[in-house]
């Protein structure tokens, strides 16, 4: 198994299912199983695979799909297949396109007419309890005002980033949690965080977290530093689209970040014309 076909297995098993790709058996070298998210029309989806060591440069070949047929899971390949480039992650999202439609409603039989009970002897109402007692509620990313930047996509891959302000490291967790329990975003394949606050007596916190992007997290931190924004959390989200970036990404995440951080109004010399520019 290649570099490039490693980093795509990971990917693809981060972004739908940890068995959305599943690595060949010592009995089958190359041959793999692909499960792409089901649907109720195909419950049960399943491709057989050969990926051959030259992959990219050369297609993968499918040996097996099940009820979709080989004919159209060849046809979305061919369509989607480019010669030194990955393409499962695009297989997928093809296959689902294709095969994504709910089945039409059965229509609801007419109902027979019974006829009405005879009349009873009205008995009182039974006592009923209210329950009162507050119910926590899930956390809503659009109760807070984030500041988001336009999407930057390079290669297929999807880097969004988002602002807010902060003066508590606990408020700071409590939204990457927020940003974390949202089902979008839960579904990138790394939410990189940072924040940075300064108190009234100069002293700073800061934190960050590179969610499995190795040292992009620092790399934030060290961009807040740089430009000296003050009292901001920044979250950017990447999707892998299948086209490793190399170290471009750590540039791209930060790209993203520095157009966030400007939206929002943080940079100190945009501050009065862009203040509470966004999406929110």
């Amino acid at each position: 198994m290649n570099d490039d076909l490693a980093d795509e297995i990971e990917a693809l098993n981060a972004i739908y299912d940890s068995e959305c790709l599943v690595p060949p058996s010592s009995s089958e070298a190359e041959v793999y199983i692909l499960q792409p998210p089901t649907s109720v029309v195909y419950p049960q989806l399943t491709l057989r695979l050969r990926i051959p060591q030259t992959y990219p440069q050369q297609p993968p070949t499918i040996l097996d799909a099940g009820s979709v047929g080989a004919a159209l899971a060849d046809e979305v390949l061919k369509n989607v297949w480019r010669e030194g480039e990955v393409c499962l992650y695009d297989l997928v999202e093809g296959l689902r396109e294709v095969l994504g439609g709910e089945p039409e409603p059965e229509p609801e039989l007419p109902r027979q007419a019974t006829p009405p009970p005879p009349p009873r002897e009205p008995t009182p109402p039974p006592a009923v309890t209210v329950d009162l007692t507050p119910r926590p509620s899930s956390p809503d990313l659009s109760s807070d005002p984030w500041i988001i930047a336009p999407p930057v996509v390079e290669k297929k891959s999807t880097f969004v980033a988002r602002v807010i302000e902060v003066t508590d490291a606990k408020e700071a967790q409590r939204l990457i949690n927020t940003c974390l329990a949202d089902k979008k975003l839960a579904k990138a394949t790394h939410n990189i965080s940072a924040y940075r606050i300064v108190r009234e007596n100069g002293s700073t916190i800061q934190d960050n977290d590179d969610d499995g992007e190795t040292a992009a997290g620092s790399r934030l931190a060290h961009l807040l530093q740089v430009m000296d924004v003050q009292n901001v959390l920044v979250v950017v989200s990447r999707w892998y689209g299948g086209v490793k970036l190399g170290p471009d990404r750590f540039r791209l995440i930060n790209t993203a970040a520095r157009e966030a951080l400007v939206l929002g109004g943080f940079v100190k010399e945009e501050k009065k014309s862009t203040k509470g520019k966004g999406k929110k």
